[in-house]
């Protein structure tokens, strides 16, 4: 459903994405686009994932089809003072691996609590990335905990 510009969609069919603050995927149903209206057809990039926009059905719900799949993570978590670094590496179509780190309270295991933060995370080993993501996570640690 759009708004009189074209450039809202509501009740969105088919997108996902995954929530900087606890890492866990859930389908979106919001989109707002704010470089123009889309025909069907277009495609648009929603969380660093491509989107073909099919139109809307007869209930108003816009249908989008990902381009590629949902991407798969590798998780990496290293104990740091009195908290936690996690680090969810995705392998990229180019080769290079993209790294979402996270600073958590406790382990993945139990109860804890995920904080995202930014960081450039696209690099051409997962090695580097690893290293990149640790050290980033150590001086944020070091930056907002102490």
């Amino acid at each position: 459903m759009r708004l009189d510009n074209g450039m809202r969609f509501d009740h969105c069919i088919g997108l996902q994405d995954w929530d900087a603050l606890d890492g866990r995927i859930f389908d979106g149903d919001t989109l707002k686009c704010h470089d123009g209206s889309l025909n069907a057809g277009e495609s648009i990039k929603v969380g660093d994932r491509a989107y073909r926009y099919e139109g809307d059905d007869s209930l108003g719900h816009s249908i989008f089809t990902p381009l590629e799949p949902f991407p798969v993570f590798e998780m990496i978590e290293k104990p740091y003072k009195d908290l936690f670094i996690v680090l969810e590496i995705y392998p990229m179509e180019n080769g290079h691996h993209c790294v979402r780190p996270y600073v958590q309270s406790g382990e993945s295991s139990g109860a804890y609590s995920r904080r995202g933060f930014q960081f450039a995370g696209e690099f051409d080993t997962r090695e580097a990335g690893i290293e990149a993501g640790l050290q980033a996570g150590q001086k944020e640690i070091d930056d907002f905990y102490s």
